[in-house]
């Protein structure tokens, strides 16, 4: 099984991705492939941009990893009660090249943060959103 990990978050000391690292050590007989997302910069999304430049590479390449995967451990990072910015736009660009962005293939969703909620809020978030991208 081939099982993508994506922390939702491009800080280099993210707690997501420690997280992610933890997780991913406990599983066996498995390929995990780690997507880091400062490997994926991106533009901001825009209509305009689009029709002007077409799917950037960037996308090309991670939608062949999400084509190729069994499933998808993600670890959100939660910014003001959200997704982080550098999450939303690469789901944003990953929905404009495949609608269903998750293939309906298992995703198990976490998240930690050191605010009030623990990352409660966007785990909620995810949980009524990410149905709608398969």
């Amino acid at each position: 099984k081939k099982i993508i990990t994506i922390a939702g978050s491009n800080s280099q000391n993210s707690i997501n991705k420690s997280l992610l690292l933890y997780t991913s050590n406990l599983l066996e007989n498995v390929e995990i492939i780690s997507i880091d997302l400062n490997d994926y910069v991106l533009p901001m999304y825009g209509v305009d941009y689009e029709i002007e430049n077409g799917i950037p590479t960037a996308v090309k390449k991670l939608n062949e990893l999400l084509d190729n995967a069994d499933a998808f451990i993600i670890a959100l990072a939660e910014h003001n009660g959200t997704y982080t910015a550098v999450f939303k736009n690469t789901l944003d660009w990953l929905s404009r090249a495949n609608v269903k962005v998750w293939r309906d293939k298992p995703t198990f969703l976490m998240a930690t943060s050191p605010g009030g909620r623990g990352g409660a809020t966007v785990l909620k978030a995810a949980v009524s959103y990410f149905p709608f991208l398969g």
